[in-house]
């Protein structure tokens, strides 16, 4: 087999893998904001250099050769890299650049990561970021179909394809109203509980999930609880209970200024304290960007300052 001796150019890789997502000439010319027969043109040059047919092309739609399909995977590859050396390099020239976009689920994302992000932005100041939040689950679905290079969740989580960091310590802690006969107990029992309102975060939540274990643990299913309210957030949690709703199980992370402000009063478990850990994802054979990995790092830096407080819960 003869080797080709071809210097491939960037940016006709560029609108060749523009040119096969859009599956059209004219969708890609505006995607790039080029004229039609300039991405023709190029894609013609393209073949032609090659000496292979990278498309068909009908009337309706353009499809990849098998050609085109083997171009286009080492294609994306190259162009990433390239991407990822401009990046790397640019920490040399005028610091990190480019953009942060992750997931996380509703307690780190609400009560930890601001603060952290806010850190984050000071040190890095020419990187932009985007955080989506979600239950547990969510987040986890997002990591592993490829939405996000990094994901913070509340559960940990049985997915052997995945690089899996502990984080911060957590505990789960049920809350009342000020006015609620327990709230001078300071502690109840489980079945005192069962015979409550229970306010709890909807399916797939961390701290439902936290919640859900501890009790198994004890020989009770959440199914015999009497739930009042499944709810899609921590503030709806605690609004419903303030109200008079109920007892909630939220983190405890999430009620310190309701506390402060005694707006609402926390009360634990006799048989133990619900604790869990946070923890990050990321796909273990995929290489994260430079700015992922930048702060992959500096949450698992943030994280070992919370082993101590987490040892003395």
């Amino acid at each position: 087999m003869e080797r080709l001796k071809v210097r491939l150019d960037l940016w006709q890789l560029e609108i060749f893998c523009t040119v096969a997502e859009q599956r059209s000439f004219s969708r890609a010319a505006e995607m790039l904001f080029l004229a039609q027969p300039t991405v023709t043109s190029h894609i013609a040059s393209l073949e032609k250099r090659l000496g292979v047919k990278l498309f068909d092309r009908t009337t309706r739609r353009v499809t990849l050769t098998p050609a085109g399909k083997l171009l286009y995977r080492h294609a994306k590859t190259l162009l990433r890299e390239h991407e990822e050396a401009l990046q790397e390099l640019s920490q040399f020239v005028g610091g990190l650049t480019g953009t942060l976009t992750f997931g996380a689920s509703t307690i780190p994302g609400q009560y930890i990561l601001p603060k952290l992000l806010a850190q984050f932005r000071r040190q890095f100041p020419s990187v932009m970021v985007t955080m989506h939040l979600g239950a547990s689950g969510q987040i986890l679905d997002g990591v592993l179909s490829g939405e996000w290079e990094l994901g913070i969740v509340g559960t940990r989580p049985r997915e052997p394809l995945l690089h899996i960091v502990p984080l911060w310590h957590d505990e789960v802690v049920l809350i009342a109203p000020p006015d609620h006969p327990w709230a001078q107990r300071g502690e109840v029992s489980v079945r005192e509980l069962m015979r409550q309102p229970l306010v709890v975060r909807e399916r797939g939540s961390g701290t439902r999930s936290a919640l859900e274990q501890f009790l198994a643990q004890h020989g009770i299913s959440l199914s015999q609880a009497n739930i009042a309210a499944e709810l899609g957030s921590t503030e709806s949690v605690k609004q419903f209970v303030a109200a008079g709703g109920g007892i909630g199980a939220v983190s405890i992370r999430a009620v310190e200024c309701e506390q402060d402000l005694q707006k609402l009063t926390v009360i634990r478990l006799r048989e133990g304290r619900i604790l869990r850990r946070f923890y990050g994802i990321a796909w273990r054979n995929r290489t994260l960007s430079p700015v992922a990995r930048t702060f992959w790092n500096f949450v698992m830096e943030n994280a070992k300052g919370d082993e101590a407080k987490g040892e003395s819960r």
